[in-house]
């Protein structure tokens, strides 16, 4: 709150004028252009002066091609943090928000893409849907039920308290007796087990454990190591990135091959979601990203828990001159959403 504290009521009000116009228009915004906007009224020459003030203060920047300004990464900033008005969804925003069908959880996998669906639709931006990075998750407990002739359902407590399902078809019958069976071996040697702990030794154990029906084994490791290499290694789901050509600030080949690869790459936007702020709207807004390639580019997202742990995030990048208000709005109506159907449901695959 520092930085609003020395800059007077009317270099906010031109401030935030300019920015709101700046994300409208794309444009650089000129005094003339201003003067019409502002709600009191004040002389072309006296917002000049304002805005050479800001620009040396850092909230602006001059571009070399026109007599106008530019809002500047701590331009943007100030603005989300203290300027910009709280965007109000409709009953049209919401039904359009809302065809993620957030009360019915079949997987958090499904949900999590519809989500980003219906943000990326409402907000006309890239969405993303997120599961962070969690370090070394083990195995703490497993249940196997069988669900009909040719199938189990394995169900597995971690050591970070999220529960994930897998439904593993045998290709043949599998009766209580070698579900049981299964259940105990898992138990008895993967039991406090990560992904990285297990070894060629330990599977022919396994196998020698549970002898006439070892060919069981594969099927049930491989999904193992699939929902727990989940967990370790994070998953980073794109929608709408079509979106971008919208916006001049990727019309240039390079510009949009530089997020496309950050966003192919996913280790910084996993990195920073998997230490992100839990609760609360997140925002990144360039140059202050490590990552060069997110010039001009903003990550607007919030993390949806359990047990105090994240364990999906939905979010919307972007170009710096977004319409945060919307975006914001946007994202955590849908993530409150999901946020309370896990707890109704008792999920967290």
């Amino acid at each position: 709150m520092e930085d609003i504290m020395e800059l007077s009521e009317r270099q906010k009000m031109i401030l935030k004028a300019i920015i709101d116009a700046h994300i409208e228009s794309g444009e650089p915004v000129g005094s003339k252009v201003l003067a019409a906007e502002l709600p009191v009224t004040l002389s072309s020459a006296t917002i000049r002066n304002v805005m050479s003030e800001l620009e040396k203060m850092g909230y602006l920047e001059k571009p070399h091609t026109s007599a106008g300004r530019v809002p500047s990464g701590k331009g943007y900033r100030l603005y989300v943090n203290s300027l910009m008005n709280r965007y109000a969804l409709s009953g049209i925003d919401k039904k359009v928000l809302d065809s993620a069908e957030t009360s019915q959880i079949v997987s958090v996998d499904s949900l999590l893409k519809k989500a980003a669906h219906a943000v990326s639709e409402f907000t006309d931006y890239t969405a993303l849907a997120v599961k962070p990075r969690h370090k070394r998750v083990l195995a703490m407990n497993f249940k196997m039920l069988p669900m009909n002739d040719y199938g189990v359902l394995m169900i597995i407590r971690t050591s970070i308290g999220i529960v994930k399902t897998r439904f593993i078809e045998m290709g043949f019958k599998v009766s209580e007796d070698i579900s049981f069976k299964l259940e105990k071996v898992l138990n008895e040697k993967l039991s406090g087990v990560s992904t990285e702990d297990v070894t060629p030794s330990l599977v022919s154990e396994m196998e020698k454990e549970l002898s006439g029906v070892s060919p069981l084994l594969i099927p049930v490791m491989r999904a193992f190591m699939e929902e727990i290499g989940t967990l370790n290694g994070g998953e980073l789901s794109i929608d709408g990135v079509n979106k971008m050509l919208k916006y001049p600030e990727y019309a240039s080949l390079e510009g949009m091959k530089d997020v496309l690869s950050v966003l192919e790459k996913k280790d910084y936007i996993l990195g920073m979601v998997s230490s992100a702020e839990k609760d609360t709207i997140n925002i990144c807004i360039s140059p202050e990203s490590e990552q060069s390639q997110l010039k001009g580019t903003s990550l607007v997202f919030k993390t949806i828990t359990e047990n105090n742990l994240p364990v999906a995030a939905i979010g919307v990048i972007g170009p710096n001159r977004m319409d945060y208000p919307k975006v914001i709005s946007g994202v955590e109506y849908i993530s409150d959403k999901i946020q309370e159907a896990m707890k109704t449901d008792g999920k967290g695959k």
